[in-house]
């Protein structure tokens, strides 16, 4: 409340009186929290999804105006927490086992009615018809369109807010360790009015951050993020959706690996096999994973307060502990 009451009074570009709202109350702890950011706290895993289905459907193969709408929910699901790299070269090779020319040369000798259903998607998210930006590569217009669009459309993840203001009160830092790069994850946190939670010195991005980019599973996005909050790896806890981002997690020696499968771009019939997952940790160098998965995301807040109060040689992740989690929750 006292958040939107900042706003409110100082408006959008003025967030001193919200960074006073949000002052720590506590004492700074011993423990901080280092937050992916897509399908972690923003939702913005399925718009993004959705920008980049509407980007290939039109150099699928056996894509067709009838055809095409009925494909793009599986795509996303299929192709969730991959890279666009990944769904063009998967593409590409379809396209070559079907005798079709590369993307590159097909871009202007699409069916009229194939691209009449893609341009009308495309809308939906305030992107241009594919005739006005034929001449531009596709990767490059994935990036350019993925971020205008999320300006749009971004949103936090439920409970986000209220998770950031109980860790602030209980003088627990945090920031943003993700893969994505800049300005991508900016304009998301500013759409999803994160920023006051997040000013810039708080994102790091494993894209961005870094000459070459190291992405996750690598663990340098993580390890560069607990040295920004003066934090030892093992006193600080990573949330995560993606199995990389658990493996990145697990490679610097993050104390505690929470994942979250609470986002819309992982559908109810997945979340069990999804959490699986990430309690398996296979993309760690040790085989580590998540210790546990939560799908309510304000069940971290009982999760870091007990990590915070843990004691050498004393188990502190008992039966009264998980008995605190108001959602469903996945062991190993």
């Amino acid at each position: 409340e006292s958040f939107k009451r900042a706003r409110r009074d100082c408006g959008d570009d003025d967030f001193s009186a919200v960074y006073e709202a949000l002052r720590p109350t506590a004492a700074p702890a011993a423990t901080a929290v280092c937050f992916d950011f897509d399908g972690t706290l923003g939702d913005t895993e399925t718009p993004a999804m959705e920008v980049a289905f509407w980007e290939i459907a039109a150099y699928l193969p056996g894509a067709s105006a009838e055809n095409v709408e009925s494909q793009c929910r599986p795509y996303m699901v299929e192709n969730a927490g991959k890279a666009f790299e990944h769904m063009m070269s998967a593409c590409e090779e379809e396209r070559a086992a079907a005798s079709l020319p590369p993307i590159a040369e097909a871009a202007t000798a699409l069916p009229g009615g194939l691209v009449a259903v893609v341009d009308k998607h495309r809308s939906k998210f305030g992107l241009p018809p594919l005739a006005d930006v034929a001449g531009t590569p596709l990767l490059q217009l994935q990036k350019e369109e993925t971020v205008a669009a999320l300006a749009k459309c971004a949103v936090a993840n439920e409970g986000v807010m209220e998770t950031l203001v109980a860790l602030n009160s209980a003088g627990l830092a945090y920031n943003i360790a993700t893969t994505s790069g800049k300005p991508r994850v900016p304009v998301c946190v500013d759409a999803a009015s994160l920023r006051p939670f997040f000013p810039a010195e708080q994102i790091h991005s494993g894209e961005s951050d870094f000459d070459p980019p190291r992405f996750k599973p690598e663990p340098d996005v993580y390890l560069r993020a607990a040295a920004a909050l003066e934090r030892e790896p093992t006193n600080c806890i990573a949330v995560e959706d993606s199995g990389s981002g658990v493996g990145s997690a697990s490679n610097a020696g993050m104390g505690l690996i929470v994942g979250y499968v609470g986002a819309t771009h992982i559908p109810a019939e997945n979340k069990e096999s999804h959490a699986q997952m990430l309690l398996e940790g296979a993309k760690a160098k040790d085989g580590r994973g998540a210790e546990i998965v939560i799908t309510k995301f304000g069940d971290l807040v009982p999760l870091a307060m007990a990590f915070e109060g843990r004691r050498p040689g004393v188990h502190w992740f008992t039966k009264d502990l998980l008995a605190k989690l108001e959602g469903p929750y996945y062991l190993k």
